[in-house]
């Protein structure tokens, strides 16, 4: 699939250095024995994902336009049902209540959640590799929901409607919105880059940046210890607080994210087949009395 796509790609005169190296590192999988083809057949969620968040981008130029986009109804719908106090949302209210401390402390697990993903799938290959194909099936089947979400219901984030009102324009180019306060403060222009890069802005609803912690507390739950488990806690509630609070999200587009990374994760159980496992037999009595 990836050497199809490519050819594709290359085809149409849109390849990129991320194509090749992706072909590369399948090929070279496939071709260095049943260790590394095992390994590849472990981490095809991930590869999926990345052919399909790619397309994403041919997919948009169809399926989003300016007449689609829902923006100011979102935002109708938040105060109906979740305002702080009429007329105020909580990303209202939020811009009226930030502080530096709280900037950096919510750019955090933004800056970090992509790597995140990756990083958390290599450590649990090498401790609990059952879990880690639980957490990429999920991964995988979360981010493909959430791909045809964006194209069924492209939804304006809080940012651009305090930007640009109720009028959309396919031509807006996207923002970091509060995370440009931490530019501002050291000095740098790394979110402002980074979200220029953004390959589009209407993809509020659902949240993965809240979907995301969810994926790996909902697959990590039973075997978390005491210990581990509140750090999971801890990153999801921080998450979901933070897409608030600098301005990316709606409550509403985490609480979809909380329930779709829910539902992939059922999902995910019932395509592994979790549940279907025989139970070993009990060992003998005797042998376990002595």
């Amino acid at each position: 699939m990836p050497v199809l796509y490519v050819l594709v790609i290359a085809g149409v005169g849109d390849l990129r250095v991320e194509h090749v190296v992706l072909v590369l590192v399948v090929l070279g999988l496939s071709a260095f024995g049943p260790r590394a083809r095992a390994f590849l057949s472990d981490i095809t969620p991930y590869v999926l994902v990345a052919l399909g968040y790619d397309m994403v981008r041919y997919a948009r130029r169809v399926f989003v336009t300016a007449e689609r986009v829902t923006g100011c109804q979102l935002r109708e719908f938040e105060l109906s049902t979740l305002a702080v106090s009429p007329g105020v949302t909580l990303q209202d209210w939020f811009q009226l209540h930030h502080a530096p401390f709280w900037d950096v402390v919510f750019a955090v697990p933004y800056t970090v959640f992509a790597f995140l993903a990756l990083l958390y799938s290599a450590y649990l290959y090498f401790v609990d590799r059952p879990r880690m194909r639980r957490y990429l099936w999920a991964f995988a089947i979360a981010n493909f929901i959430s791909f045809g979400m964006w194209m069924a219901f492209p939804a304006a984030p809080p940012w651009y409607v305090r930007a640009h009102g109720c009028h959309v324009s396919m031509t807006d180019l996207p923002s970091a919105a509060g995370l440009l306060r931490v530019d501002q403060l050291f000095g740098i222009h790394y979110y402002q880059g980074l979200y220029s890069r953004a390959a589009s802005v209407f993809g509020a609803m659902p949240s993965m940046h809240c979907a995301y912690p969810m994926l790996g507390l909902l697959t990590a739950w039973r075997a978390a210890s005491w210990k581990t488990r509140p750090i999971h806690i801890l990153y999801a509630v921080t998450m979901f607080v933070g897409s608030n609070y600098l301005d990316h999200h709606w409550l509403w587009d985490g609480i979809a994210g909380v329930t779709l990374a829910t539902v992939s994760v059922w999902l995910s159980g019932k395509l592994l087949g979790e549940g279907r496992r025989p139970v070993a037999a009990p060992a003998d009595t005797t042998l376990r009395a002595a």
